[in-house]
């Protein structure tokens, strides 16, 4: 089975690379109340640590700094993946429902980590343009069917592609006067639009014309091109994927602020819509999406830690608040802290 596509997956990746030789030093363990820290030995640099007590969890370090959660008793166990929700993804990372954990945040932050992203607003203008009636992909499609009937038609006709080039432009030019009259006089009954109208009908239907062709020919142009739906009507010269793309490359040029973006898409309310002031263009900043993968990862050690410790004899197992006095204690002695064998005092890879 096929796994999905993680949406962070570069920040995954730069999780990954920074702490790839991190270890958990449990500095205390005594029930609901925790104190666990995860860092490359040697260095501080992109460590962390995360505090518990009933009903919350902290973060704290060079990384994940300042964040507070709170939902049960039990925060460890909140935060903890299922075997299926690890490796969830193609690129390794687990299945973490960042909107759900964001709504954890205490003092109702879950707002404030989410910035603009221009990157959601461009996508979110090309996902509107693919299903847009007169540029999405089915509009392109049938465009494309329609020129393949033409192909079709000007073969039989024994047109070369010159000759069916030459017939398209006249199309084009010939409504295009049509429009440009029709934009001038504000009205579509005048005589110099009645003419017009006129020259883009003949211009129609020497594109079209199946005069000559044979009982045979016309059934084949029915049966293998759908002549009835597609035949004798107009193609745009502009198709719709280069109008999408023509519009999502204006849309770039107004992709530096939320603001802008906004007031652009506003602009473009004729395609968009008049709603697009609902349109969520943030998305999770790196420092959260860090905080998560933080906590995963510190989750995971910490029920390695617990199951190491579970395998020992009771008689040989030291509590946390004995080795936390110990290394206080070389500290403050001033002596380097010697790797203990006692698997308790390690840090957990």
């Amino acid at each position: 089975m096929t796994k999905p596509t993680n949406p962070y997956a570069h920040a995954h990746a730069d999780f990954l690379r920074e702490t790839v030789e991190h270890q958990l030093v449990v500095l205390h363990d005594d029930g609901l109340y925790r104190h666990l820290r995860i860092q490359k030995p040697g260095t501080r640099m992109w460590s962390w640590d995360i505090t518990t007590w009933p009903g919350h969890l902290a973060t704290s370090g060079d990384i994940a700094d300042g964040y507070m959660f709170t939902r049960e008793p039990e925060m460890i166990q909140f935060f903890a993946r299922s075997d299926s929700q690890r490796s969830y993804y193609s690129d390794g990372a687990p299945s973490i429902d960042v909107r759900y954990w964001a709504e954890k945040l205490c003092g109702g932050r879950s707002y404030e980590v989410k910035k603009y992203d221009a990157d959601v607003f461009l996508q979110l203008v090309r996902e509107h343009l693919e299903q847009h009636e007169e540029l999405g992909s089915e509009a392109q499609e049938f465009r494309e069917k329609k020129l393949a009937l033409l192909k079709a038609l000007h073969a039989m006709r024994s047109l070369d592609e010159t000759d069916s080039q030459t017939l398209l432009e006249v199309h084009w030019r010939a409504r295009a006067t049509l429009t440009n009259a029709e934009s001038r006089s504000g009205y579509t009954n005048g005589p110099l639009v009645q003419l017009d109208r006129e020259a883009a009908h003949t211009a129609s239907q020497a594109l079209w014309s199946t005069d000559g062709l044979s009982d045979e020919q016309h059934n084949r142009l029915i049966k293998d091109h759908d002549w009835h739906e597609l035949g004798d009507t107009d193609i745009d010269q502009q198709s719709p994927a280069e109008r999408r793309q023509e519009i999502l490359d204006d849309a770039k040029w107004h992709a530096d602020s939320e603001s802008e973006a906004h007031k652009w898409l506003q602009d473009q309310s004729e395609i968009f819509g008049a709603d697009t002031w609902e349109w969520d263009l943030r998305d999770y900043d790196i420092h959260f999406l860090f905080t998560c993968y933080c906590i995963d990862l510190a989750v995971r050690r910490y029920h390695e830690y617990q199951a190491q410790q579970a395998a020992l004899p009771e008689s040989i197992q030291l509590s946390s608040r004995v080795f936390g006095f110990l290394v206080r204690g070389f500290r403050a002695l001033g002596r380097p802290r010697r790797r203990s064998s006692h698997p308790t005092t390690e840090a957990v890879q």
